[in-house]
């Protein structure tokens, strides 16, 4: 038979921004006769038409109609003459977590600006101020997708076939424990497991089960120095490369993630560690960063206490960090005369 389709593909960025010493700017538009404009650095989705942006916050005159208010708009940088896109526009609390949320569907023109003109009230941001402004630095995020052209593909198709994929046929052996040949045991609960699976996600659990090591004897593997339920999201991966509630066990789980030598569950740990950093815990994610060698994360990091040092060197985890781990500062420092040599 024949069948066609039309394919539009989806490229999607999150950025967030932080404005700091935000409530000196909230003050000064309070008595000035000229709106104040700030503006991010440049952000891309990478979509094919190589787009780019930046957002803009608005905080309007005296003599404005909207002088109470907080505008929000998003500013195409692109040369191109009609860009489709939906986008969220947010602000990051003290927890993280998105608030004031707000979506749009816009086409752009070239170097076109949309957004929202009373995004949010300067009363209800003051108010708000331990929630919305820790540490006076107010954090705008959007996520925003960037629709490419749509492409019609037309194709051939024999006949329909069922295809299993070998991440499903995995993780109904997870479920099921069919066929398990070893008994892994942490903290006295026990895990059943097949050894074949092990030997090919950990180059750890292979030299286990395949030199003459006790482990490699007996049907039971006792594993010490680990929490059950890390060790069970971490037998969970190996099997689905899924992990259910990622970002409650990121920080023991990429601990396991490097003693076990699984490179890709590691990578996800500290994805979604960067995206939980605060300045409070940023001290202590930056060591352990260090201490799993996690180099894109210790990027990552990095720069955010440099960016935020004034707050983070308060912090009781800096504190214990400078006292435990002195060699840090060394990294921080580079960092530091880095971003005033490339100013």
């Amino acid at each position: 038979m024949e069948a066609g389709y039309t394919l539009v593909k989806r490229n999607t960025v999150t950025y967030e921004w932080q404005i700091q010493e935000i409530s000196s700017f909230l003050e000064a538009s309070n008595t000035s006769d000229k709106a104040m404009v700030l503006q991010s650095s440049k952000f891309s989705t990478r979509a094919k038409i190589q787009d780019f942006w930046n957002l803009q916050v608005q905080l309007y005159d005296t003599k404005s109609e909207n002088k109470d208010k907080v505008g929000l708009y998003l500013n195409s940088l692109n040369g191109n003459s009609e860009v489709k896109t939906e986008y969220s526009l947010f602000i990051l609390n003290n927890e993280k977590k998105q608030v004031n949320k707000k979506k749009l569907i816009k086409t752009f023109g070239v170097h076109t600006s949309w957004g929202l003109s009373q995004f949010i009230t300067k009363e209800d941001l003051l108010k708000k101020k331990d929630e919305l402004l820790p540490y006076d630095i107010l954090t705008i995020g959007i996520e925003l997708t960037v629709f490419d052209d749509p492409v019609v593909i037309s194709t051939n198709v024999p006949f329909n076939e069922s295809k299993a994929f070998m991440a499903h046929d995995y993780e109904k052996f997870y479920e099921s424990k069919m066929g398990s040949d070893v008994e892994l045991i942490v903290q006295e609960k026990k895990f059943p497991a097949h050894k074949f699976v092990l030997m090919v996600r950990s180059p750890v659990f292979q030299a286990m089960l395949t030199t003459d090591m006790r482990e490699n004897r007996e049907k039971a593997i006792t594993i010490k120095d680990m929490n059950s339920e890390v060790f069970k999201s971490m037998l969970e991966f190996i099997y689905t490369d899924k992990i259910s509630d990622l970002d409650d066990v990121a920080e023991q789980l990429l601990e396991a993630a490097d003693k076990y030598q699984i490179p890709t569950l590691k990578e996800i740990c500290a994805e979604s560690l960067c995206k939980s950093v605060t300045i409070d815990n940023a001290s202590r994610l930056l060591v352990v960063a260090y201490l799993h060698n996690a180099k894109e994360m210790l990027e990552y990091i990095s720069n955010f206490i440099v960016i935020n040092a004034i707050h983070v060197v308060k912090t009781e985890e800096y504190k214990m960090m400078k006292k435990l781990h002195p060699s840090l500062g060394c990294i921080l420092f580079d960092k530091l005369a880095a971003s005033f040599e490339n100013k």
